[in-house]
Order: structure tokens, then sequence, then C-alpha cells
């Protein structure tokens, strides 16, 4: 295996874990929350955080790879041991805040294979750099109702019902990703 292919798999293969490890937190948090606008939000972000770990380990089989620990697992462990029993979206926040910041320096090898995967999906494999580069558009609407989210809780801003939804036509996107290659026969032979 090339070193290209082996940096995309290992970079794949790391956010692949870190988006299985969120989907879990979220998903503690949201079984915790009995606001249910803030329930809702955590479990929408939750199941896409999920969404996408499956996706992204589909991704490693697509290029010849199986998914497998990761360089952040026992971190991410840790983590989730910590944060998942907070309650209160603020706490909840600060402690996710504090946690990223004390494990860095711990992760910031785990960050470089990151980093190099994409670079390496960017000059090699153009399908999967543009796949990396959607989910990666999708993870910035999660962090941005966190934050938007948190700014209302502390009173920085008025409170809002928003919810961490993707725009239409990132879903219209997400469907047609989907769809079938003009020309590509019939799965089946039924015919209208």
């Amino acid at each position: 295996m090339d070193d290209a292919r082996q940096a995309i798999l290992e970079g794949l293969n790391v956010f692949r874990a870190l988006e299985a490890w969120g989907a879990k937190l979220y998903a503690a948090w949201a079984e915790l929350e009995s606001d249910r606008r803030l329930q809702t939000g955590h479990l929408m972000i939750a199941e896409r955080e999920a969404n996408h770990a499956r996706l992204l380990a589909e991704r490693v089989r697509v290029l010849g790879g199986e998914p497998g620990p990761a360089c952040v697992d026992a971190i991410l462990a840790e983590q989730l041991a910590e944060l998942k029993d907070l309650k209160g979206f603020v706490a909840q926040l600060d402690g996710l805040k504090r946690v990223t910041d004390r494990d860095k320096q711990r992760l910031a090898g785990c960050q470089q294979a990151l980093d190099r995967g994409f670079e390496a999906a960017k000059r090699s494999d153009a399908a999967t750099h543009h796949f990396w580069s959607q989910l990666y558009g999708e993870e910035r609407v999660s962090a941005a109702w966190y934050r938007h989210t948190y700014s209302e809780m502390i009173g920085k801003r008025p409170c809002t019902d928003t919810l961490p939804t993707l725009a239409a036509e990132e879903v219209v996107r997400r469907a047609e990703s989907a769809s079938v290659v003009a020309g590509t026969p019939a799965a089946c032979g039924v015919v209208g």
C-alpha cells in the first residue's frame, strides 16, 4: 500500500473514532436533558455523528482497509467517562472545552494523522477528499449550534428555538450523493 493511501486510511479511521465518540457523548447528554429543544439538538447531532462514523467506516472499507483501533481511542474513553454524566448545557460545554484544552498536546499526533490523511486525499483521491470535505462542512453546522446555544444559555444572546439542522441544499447534496449514475442498469427486472 502506498504512503498516500496509508495516510488516508489512518486519517479516516481517526475521524471515524472521533465521530463515534461524539455520538456516544451527545446521546448521553440528551438522556440527561430536560429541556426538549436542547435534548433534540443533542440527539440530532448525536445521530449525525453516528451516521458520519458509519460512512467513514464504509469509506475505509471501499479503500481496501478495515476500521480498527485509532490513536485517539484511549484518550476519548477517558474523556467520555469524565463528560458523559455532566448535567446542564453550560456545564457540559465547559467540560468539553476543558478536556479538549487539557488533552490537546496528548492528541497532537492524532490531529497530525487526521491532517495528513486529509491532505493526502486532496492530492491523490478527489472522491475521498470531496467526501471528507462534506463531512467537515456538516461538523461546522453542529459546532455553530453548540456555540450559538451556549451564548444563549449564558445570556450573551436572546433565547431562540434554533436546532442544528442542515440547510436544504446540504440535504439535497446528501440525497444526490446516493443517486444512480446515468446509464447504470436497474438492480431488478421489475418495471413499473
